[in-house]
């Protein structure tokens, strides 16, 4: 198990490295503490535009920093979510401390000029448009859209094609100095925590000014609802969920273990159902999204339009009063735990998961090692008849993890004739 190492540098950035003596392949990567959620009309999409433009914009020798990296061997991309910004860069360990300093400088030193901008705008539009046409992508964005109705954290990640068309260049440099401060880094590989440490002491994000997180207005309420949208497509995307707990909420690891008995392995709830016995699906799984001060659980299913309607009643039923042996939720828990450990064998995921725990999510201790110990001790009784103690019954509604929403895309149908239990009609925070 990797033992996390801090390297932050004075009045730098927090950092993490995660060394892995003699590995021939390092993870670097650099964050910014902002997401979709943190966006105001203004920049609505201005996250992800500038996700684009931080890899494609001339560094001050004129060179791109994704052309930089590929030249070292290594493979760049990057990551907007609700709630944060990545950067990264797969290298040979070699060209670690290297790559780390481009990246540093793409975040820190971009020329956002509105060449690039125009650029990019229009490979930004070009994904929302794909993005629409496809039932099992834009699902998702209707299932956020009921779950935080007015909400930031309810809109789609990247904005749409029409938001994304009025991003301003001064707004997006606003956006970039406003969170800059936020900045962290994470290395996993091959690379020593003393040379990491090197680099950001001499390089750009040593000189970040001091960055205090912004006041939290509480958490939002998690809606509920039924909502289909209309795509001519021969297949259609199904997502059914509810509330759900946030980051370091003593329930979380209870929680991973759930989505494991509903729809992970091939014995799981609703795989055995929909796939195995009725054959109405091939591709289905399960989690929940922890936030800051929220969370919500979805169940994604994909089948064939003139399917929906069964898989949308069978799975209410299921979900409605669901039961499982204490044997099933212990190998259930062990498998959770189990994944994730394989997970984590990249150093690109292992990277990832420090970087939303230790840093976006505000838990500086947090480790893979502890995360792991407390999937393993999951009790069967946390979760046994529907999560049966009371504190976790109280966490995802009255005892029951029946779903409060319902998203489709795919076909045209009445969202009446979805069923949903009544008393999941209207769903207060977790």
């Amino acid at each position: 198990m990797t033992r996390p190492v801090r390297a932050d540098p004075a009045g730098g950035p927090p950092a993490w490295v995660l060394h892995r003596p003699q590995a021939d392949v390092t993870t670097v990567s650099v964050w910014l503490r902002t997401g979709s959620r943190d966006e105001d009309e203004a920049t609505a999409g201005g996250t992800h535009l500038l996700e684009h433009i931080l890899l494609q914009a001339p560094s001050a020798g004129g060179e791109r920093a994704v052309d930089l990296l590929e030249a070292l061997g290594g493979e760049a991309n990057a990551i907007t979510s609700r709630e944060h910004l990545v950067l990264y860069a797969r290298v040979p360990t070699e060209a670690a401390v290297r790559a780390l300093d481009v990246l540093a400088r793409a975040l820190a030193e971009p020329e956002l000029s509105g060449a690039v901008l125009a650029a990019e705008r229009k490979v930004v539009q070009e994904e929302l448009r794909l993005a629409a046409s496809d039932p099992l992508d834009v699902v998702h964005d209707v299932f956020f859209d009921l779950a935080f109705p007015g909400h930031p954290l309810g809109r789609p990640v990247g904005g749409t094609i029409e938001e994304v068309g009025r991003v301003e260049l001064e707004a997006l440099r606003a956006h970039h100095a406003r969170w800059l401060g936020s900045a962290g880094v994470v290395v996993c590989g091959g690379a020593a925590p003393e040379a990491v440490a090197g680099v950001l002491e001499k390089g750009p994000l040593a000189a970040l000014p001091p960055w205090t997180p912004p006041a939290c207005a509480g958490p939002p309420v998690v809606g509920a609802g039924r909502k289909a949208l209309e795509l001519n497509s021969d297949t259609a995307g199904v997502v059914l969920g509810g509330p759900a707990v946030p980051y370091g909420h003593p329930l979380r690891p209870a929680w991973l273990v759930l989505m494991e008995l509903l729809a992970g392995a091939s014995s799981a709830l609703l795989t055995e159902e929909l796939r195995n016995r009725r054959g109405l699906c091939y591709e289905l799984w399960a989690l929940a999204a922890p936030y800051r001060d929220t969370g919500v659980w979805r169940a994604f299913v994909a089948t064939a339009p003139e399917h929906v309607e069964e898989v949308v009643a069978t799975a209410v039923a299921l979900l409605a009063q669901p039961a499982w042996s204490p044997a099933e939720v212990t190998r259930a828990a062990r498998r959770t735990a189990a994944l994730l450990r394989l997970e984590a064998e990249q150093s690109l995921e292992e990277a990832l998961l420090y970087g939303r725990h230790a840093l976006v999510a505000g838990c500086p201790d947090w480790t893979l090692a502890g995360e792991l110990a407390a999937i393993e001790a999951v009790a069967p009784e946390e979760i046994a008849g529907a999560v049966a103690l009371d504190e976790a019954a109280r966490a995802v509604g009255q005892g029951m993890v029946a779903p409060s929403i319902v998203a489709v895309a795919g076909m045209a149908v009445s969202c009446q004739e979805f069923p949903l239990p009544e008393n999941h009609r209207e769903m207060g925070r977790t």
